[in-house]
């Protein structure tokens, strides 16, 4: 929570965008191998990565809330093991795109590690989708879960 507003939901859309916009343009250029291309997939997956790091770090205010109105403590931790996961995968997809990019050799690798990288949290979305669609976690404390339903202590 950033000067009490929750910013968490704000913050991933913009490492799930990035990520995968970064790997289709890694697949772009693999298979076209036009020179404009050549730098649009690192520049998008360093951006999505530093973007995965602000939703990580929101992400963990925005799981002390989601505990507190009663979301199950299993389906916050294997999002934010996921979470884990593709920020790790983002990070190695942008320096290898970096890495073979420069040399022009080795794209089809980047290419493969940043499609496994938008899978990854293209995951991580669905996972803090149902946080919040399936368990709630988007309410307000106290509000009612579905309309109609009479708030928690009533």
């Amino acid at each position: 929570m950033l000067f009490g507003l929750e910013i968490h939901p704000s913050v991933v859309h913009f490492p799930i965008a990035l990520t995968i916009v970064g790997a289709l343009f890694s697949v772009l250029y693999v298979f076209t191998k036009k020179d404009w291309l050549r730098w649009f997939a690192p520049l998008l997956l360093s951006v999505a990565l530093a973007g995965a790091v602000a939703a990580y770090f929101t992400g963990q205010a925005a799981s002390d809330r989601a505990e507190k109105i009663g979301v199950p403590d299993k389906a916050i931790e294997e999002h934010e093991e996921s979470g884990l996961w593709a920020l790790g995968s983002i990070a190695v997809a942008c320096l290898l795109g970096w890495a073979t990019h420069a040399r022009r050799k080795g794209t089809w690798v980047a290419m493969v590690l940043a499609l496994l990288a938008a899978s990854v949290v293209a995951r991580t979305a669905h996972l803090g989708g149902q946080l919040v669609y399936v368990h709630g976690a988007g309410r307000v404390q106290g509000a009612p879960a579905v309309a109609g339903q009479k708030p928690d202590g009533d």
